[in-house]
């Protein structure tokens, strides 16, 4: 009985005593599931932060403690994710995934208290006044459009359909763009919006439908395996993959290997350097590689690679203003990290973008157009800015 009563007393104690706070870093994808061919980015942020354990043994002589879980794009398997890192875990950051968990989870995010990087580009979940634990990595998902449809403008075209997945990441962009009035005032017309299941296998009925407006460019607002669907029953339809523009998550190398010529002048929006090419953050990421595989050889690997840059970077400048120690308690440590992500200024991305500065919590808004040619993505415009 007595060693009962201790050992309630001691765990009483260490529950009212404050957290220590590790560091621990949560990152979730869809390891499996519909959007597997885009998890790139969560593998390249939990190898960023292998590395610097490998390479410098951790942060402030502290080695990170990396969770990469598996959210499989259902949103019930994310929340749930989302409160074993906070709460479980004690992360002090947390990497998340869907549009549809981003945004459900954008008020308890900042409730929590937690720093809340998003793989999701929505408008919606950008808000640093309404929103200040929560952050983004690139160009928003509306800012990618309006890219597409300058372009189009600039080229003399007229005509848009804009098709999208019926779910949060499909809906919310278009709408936003829609209700902003941005295609009238370049002069474009929109001629349709198609709007396809997310897990749609076939999609020959809305190509006829879009052939039949004779547009000039077809934006597609949906994932890597939608875009495959989407291309390979335009062929069949007699559409051009011409015609098509994406987003930044419709710049896979699974998209030409799929589907070979039909993907032929296919064009995405590129917002980070491509995996290979020659930049000095690739280096690292060859010098991890010699020890270690790496599962996703691709863009989306070079953006998860940034993250954990960016992670890594404010969770040092916390521990320096902490006087070199990790702090003890984790609700300060939070905060901590917080504000000096929101205070990266000029900051080195190893050349995957251009040094930007955190403040607006989106980062990098450098994009430019890359279309597929002879089966590779190849760069057809300048960087230039998507504000």
């Amino acid at each position: 009985m007595k060693k009962l009563v201790l050992g309630a007393a001691i765990a009483a104690t260490l529950a009212a005593a404050p957290a220590r706070a590790d560091i621990t870093v949560c990152t979730w994808g869809t390891i499996t599931g519909p959007d597997a061919l885009v998890n790139g980015m969560t593998y390249g942020t939990a190898d960023y932060l292998k590395y610097l354990n490998e390479s410098k043994g951790g942060i402030a002589g502290e080695k990170i403690k990396v969770l990469m879980l598996d959210g499989r794009y259902k949103l019930d398997e994310e929340l749930k994710i989302y409160r074993r890192c906070a709460d479980q875990e004690q992360a002090v950051v947390i990497n998340g995934w869907s549009t549809g968990a981003a945004k459900a989870l954008r008020d308890q995010i900042q409730q929590d208290a937690i720093p809340f990087i998003s793989e999701s580009f929505a408008s919606e979940v950008l808000d640093p006044a309404k929103y200040p634990y929560t952050f983004i990595a690139g160009p928003t998902y509306e800012q990618q459009m309006i890219i597409a449809l300058r372009d189009l403008a600039a080229k003399g075209g007229k005509n848009v359909v804009l098709m999208y997945s019926d779910n949060e990441y499909g809906r919310g962009p278009v709408n936003v763009v829609r209700q902003s009035g941005v295609i009238e005032k370049l002069g474009l017309k929109l001629v349709d919006l198609v709007e396809y299941r997310y897990d749609a296998q076939d999609v020959t009925a809305q190509m006829l439908r879009i052939k039949a407006k004779n547009p000039d460019m077809i934006y597609v607002q949906g994932s890597t395996p939608q875009l495959i669907v989407a291309l390979r029953d335009a062929a069949k339809a007699g559409l051009s993959a011409k015609l098509f523009v994406g987003n930044m998550y419709n710049i896979s190398p699974a998209i030409p290997q799929q589907l070979g010529a039909a993907a032929e002048g296919f064009r995405a929006i590129q917002t980070y350097a491509f995996y290979g090419d020659d930049f000095p953050a690739m280096k690292e990421i060859e010098e991890y590689a010699k020890k270690n595989e790496v599962e996703k050889k691709d863009i989306y690997f070079v953006k998860g690679w940034l993250k954990g840059k960016v992670i890594a970077a404010a969770i040092e400048n916390a521990i320096k203003k902490a006087g070199g120690k990790v702090p003890t308690d984790i609700k300060a440590f939070r905060k901590a990290v917080r504000d000096e992500m929101e205070s990266l200024k000029n900051f080195d991305t190893g050349g995957v973008t251009p040094p930007f500065t955190y403040a607006d919590h989106q980062g990098s808004v450098q994009a430019r157009i890359a279309e597929i040619k002879g089966g590779k993505y190849t760069p057809v415009g300048n960087w230039i800015n998507a504000h």
